[in-house]
């Protein structure tokens, strides 16, 4: 009988080299779930239930887990791979880098940098509550980048550093998998009141969830995991603010005045519009529950012309912007300008020149950092959205409403906008594709709103503007995708290089990026070559030839299907919605048909 053996990744790297490996193993039944350090308390809770006999993990996670479960963890270890993998990747940063970490992982880059001559300054901890005062004064001796576990990588962060994770390679995977079985015991069984109520819900066809004042997710039908992947191997969340944050705080309240009526909200998801619409429950015993459930789509388009979203941004201080170049710089200098005030803000440029990203740093680096950050997308001109605006603006105590298609609405309903944004107590940061200089000359846009943000308008370059700073993107996206994709690139080789220079970036940073990460998961070595380039590609050379368009019929059915979906991906210059929507399927979908 197979050792039925928990595996909890805590970054999404590890989970997919642990679902590779895992088929390798004849005497272990492995499940592979994605959790870090508290995440994973309530995931080793629920599979203790299950008969499952071990534990798997790592680092503080592993720590962790072994003061809350019943059940032997083992931990896994960095090896001398996964250090001089890290090494090689960081040797050329032009960036001041710091390891934090605990002795042994300290001693062992020290040993493997001296035999490499790459000397980066180290800090030893000897608790996980040393980390935040470790990356604080690297912070302030100079440090940019630094080097670590999951928790220091993301206290870096939100001490707006960069931050590169110690990745575990195949070679520390295997040795734990190996240590498994030595250390193998059995355990308790699985809850049948938690099967009862799982059996109950998969036959739930309305996708629906309970959850409480804290947004613990009591119970979900089948249909709302399949939805939103609730489910135990794609989602280490049970707060359902973590996929709707907009539903909590004064949401909340207001779901409790109008009961009982419900809320409804237009939302995307997978690029595709759903209606949700969200209720109060009443209790026995006075306890504030929730519902949010999906109503039937309703084929009429104009009811979907507004998208609400709230941002959780992806960087959080002007000093993880990569690139030294002037055009760069100015645009790091007007950012922090408009980080000091709370007028409207302008920000304008090509698709995928990081406006969203901007628009999120200043926000963090301004006084509304801890308030509502919401993105609102105007899709077409309907007079529902005004109402829809005013009711988000009115509930929303400060923070910061970044709007982008207000250029699409008819002039007097620009100037509606215009009038909320004034008495508004929100932040609002404009985006737009044209200069607004522009669209106000082509009676696009509204005087009433160009006057709120003339003095305040920052132009984002496209990338062609900054290629000497592409080197720099480049490295910046493989440490990315690395611990996304379980992968150990250390970079790109020249030929590859010179063709990533010479490219007509139409997306920007946006393409670049797409175009490393799907590098990075058909490379099969070290460094990303022209071979891993024309698998995306399929011929870079002829790529660019008016009506190329070869595919080997010769080849299995799925294999013509993959040519095709990628052919299409190259024609929409990469964009996977473009793409999805001309084959007539979802971006899911599409990418499931690709691996």
């Amino acid at each position: 009988m197979k050792i039925k053996t928990l595996f909890i990744a805590p970054y999404p790297g590890l989970k997919e080299l642990a679902l590779t490996l895992a088929k390798e193993q004849q005497s272990l039944d492995i499940t592979v779930v994605q959790g870090d350090l508290q995440e994973a308390i309530p995931i080793a809770k629920q599979y203790e239930k299950e008969d499952y006999d071990i534990i798997i993990s790592r680092g503080g996670t592993a720590q962790l887990l072994r003061q809350h479960t019943l059940l032997p963890v083992i931990e896994i270890k960095v090896s001398g791979y996964d250090i001089l993998r890290i090494l090689t990747l960081v040797k050329d940063y032009h960036t001041n880098l710091r390891i934090i970490g605990f002795t042994n992982i300290c001693q062992g880059f020290v040993s493997v940098s001296n035999l490499l001559g790459v000397h980066i300054p180290y800090t030893i901890i000897h608790d996980q509550k040393e980390v935040a005062e470790a990356v604080r004064q690297a912070k302030a001796e100079g440090a940019q980048t630094i080097i670590g576990d999951t928790i220091t990588c993301k206290t870096a962060e939100a001490n707006g550093l960069q931050s590169i994770l110690i990745t575990s390679g195949k070679e520390s995977v295997i040795e734990a998998f190996e240590q498994a079985k030595q250390t193998y015991q059995a355990m308790k069984n699985a809850a049948k009141q938690v099967k009862l109520y799982k059996q109950l819900l998969q036959k739930t066809k309305i996708p629906i969830a309970i959850y409480n004042e804290n947004g613990t997710i009591q119970f979900a039908s089948s249909s709302f995991q399949k939805i939103l992947a609730f489910t135990k191997n794609d989602s280490d969340e049970s707060s359902i603010y973590a996929y709707f944050p907009f539903l909590d705080n004064a949401y909340k309240q207001l779901c409790q005045e109008i009961e009982p009526v419900e809320i409804q909200y237009a939302y995307a998801i997978n690029d595709e519009w759903v209606q949700l619409r969200q209720g109060y429950l009443k209790t026995d015993q006075n306890e504030n529950q929730y519902y949010l459930r999906f109503s039937e789509k309703d084929d009429n388009q104009e009811e979907y012309s507004l998208s609400v979203t709230a941002i959780q941004p992806i960087m959080t201080s002007f000093s993880q912007i990569v690139g030294n170049s002037h055009p760069i710089q100015t645009v790091i200098h007007q950012g922090k300008k408009a980080a000091m005030h709370d007028e409207p803000v302008a920000l304008y440029g090509e698709k995928g020149t990081g406006k969203k990203t901007l628009a999120g740093i200043i926000h963090c680096e301004s006084k509304q950092k801890d308030e509502f950050l919401l993105l609102v997308r105007i899709l077409a001109d309907y007079r529902e959205i005004i109402d829809h605006l005013k009711s988000i603006l009115a509930h929303s105590e400060k923070g910061t409403c970044v709007l982008q298609g207000v250029e699409h609405l008819r002039l007097e309903h620009q100037d509606d906008v215009a009038q909320l944004i004034h008495e508004a107590k929100t932040r609002t940061i404009f985006l737009f594709e044209d200069s607004p200089i522009n669209l106000l000359r082509q009676k696009k846009l509204s005087t009433h709103i160009f006057k709120q943000f003339k003095q305040n308008q920052i132009r984002l370059p496209s990338l062609k503007e900054y290629m000497e700073d592409l080197d720099e993107y480049v490295r910046k996206f493989i440490a990315q995708y690395n611990v996304k994709y379980g992968k150990q690139i250390v970079g790109v080789h020249e030929e590859a290089l010179r063709w990533l220079y010479s490219r007509n970036w139409k997306d920007n940073l946006q393409e670049l990026s797409h175009v490393i990460e799907q590098a990075i998961q058909v490379a099969n070595h070290e460094y990303i070559s022209k071979e891993d380039l024309n698998n995306i590609f399929k011929n870079i050379d002829d790529y660019h030839q008016p009506g190329y368009s070869f595919i080997d019929l010769n080849k299995p059915l799925a294999e013509i299907e993959k040519d095709i979906i990628w052919k299409v991906l190259q024609e929409e210059e990469m964009n996977q919605t473009k793409a999805a929507k001309r084959l007539g399927i979802n971006r899911s979908t599409l990418w499931r048909k690709l691996k």
